[in-house]
């Protein structure tokens, strides 16, 4: 690899993230109005100005339901102080069963700023129309419920603007939503170890060279928190030498800089041919 090789490949892993984080207006969704937990006419346009999370479920859900509350409960606690722009709509597709008071109860055992909605069944198939969501009762007249209701498990995230932006799979991970999540509340937010999550997944980066990015670009991070280490950061191209403690730890993580993409570029194919496009060997 040319020397600064490594630098101009971060770089280029850093761009290719933040291009990724540029997020469609997805042709589903709008607005609605149902009665929320509290028995009160809810708007969606009264939640202009925070970013929304919308699914569709019942109280009685043996798994989905429950599962997907509680990895929210874990997103909301990894987005920090970010929580706060974040709301959750829980819109029942069981409205015989889900009485305001049920679904109030229900969200009372989880973590998230959640608010439960129903209505009458034509309002509820309206907005599942409308978020091309889908729901099915189905029939068990042996059990003590009588029914289940199988349904479509898609989280949908919506901007500020209530637009919706992505749809997560009932599959994503904590991790996943929280950065997506990060990426509508604005590219600011996502921190650079977050962006070079999203290039490793994306690319499919082997773990064992994507750890070797981490941990070096984590000491990368550790370095520039003081002027000093940034201004010889800074100055590399027109030092020749030094000796200062600094400047060799510098030089050793560059060379694991250099190890790691070396493999990363050589190996993936995806990724190569970037390489040979921008000049970085």
């Amino acid at each position: 690899m040319k020397k600064w090789g490594w630098l101009a490949t971060f770089c280029l892993l850093l761009a290719i993230g933040c291009r990724h984080a540029q997020l469609p207006v997805l042709p589903v969704g709008g607005d609605f109005a149902l009665t929320d937990f509290n028995n009160q006419t809810f708007h969606l346009a009264s939640l202009r100005g925070k970013v929304v999370l919308i699914f569709f479920g019942y109280t009685s859900c043996p798994d989905v339901c429950p599962t997907t509350l509680s990895k929210l409960s874990s997103v909301y606690k990894r987005l920090g102080d970010d929580a706060s722009r974040v709301k959750t709509l829980y819109i029942t597709v069981d409205p015989q069963r889900d009485t305001p008071a049920v679904l109030k109860e229900d969200l009372g055992s989880f973590h998230v700023d959640a608010l439960g909605l129903t209505g009458t069944k034509a309002e509820i198939d309206r907005v599942v129309g409308l978020y091309g969501a889908s729901y099915e009762i189905v029939p068990t007249p042996d059990s003590e419920a009588k029914y289940t209701v199988a349904h479509s498990t898609t989280l949908y995230a919506l901007d500020a603007q209530g637009r919706t932006r992505i749809l997560f799979p009932y599959e994503a991970t904590v991790e996943e939503i929280v950065r997506g999540l990060r990426t509508i509340l604005g590219s600011d937010k996502l921190t650079p170890l977050e962006v070079l999550a999203g290039t490793i997944e994306q690319y499919g980066v082997p773990k064992d060279v994507g750890n070797e990015l981490f941990r070096a670009y984590t000491e990368f991070l550790t370095i520039l928190g003081d002027q000093k280490s940034r201004e010889d950061l800074e100055n590399l191209r027109a030092v020749n030498s030094r000796t200062d403690t600094t400047f060799q730890r510098v030089r050793e993580i560059s060379r694991a800089f250099e190890k790691a993409l070396d493999l990363l570029f050589f190996e993936n194919p995806k990724l190569a041919p970037l390489t040979r496009k921008y000049g970085v060997f």
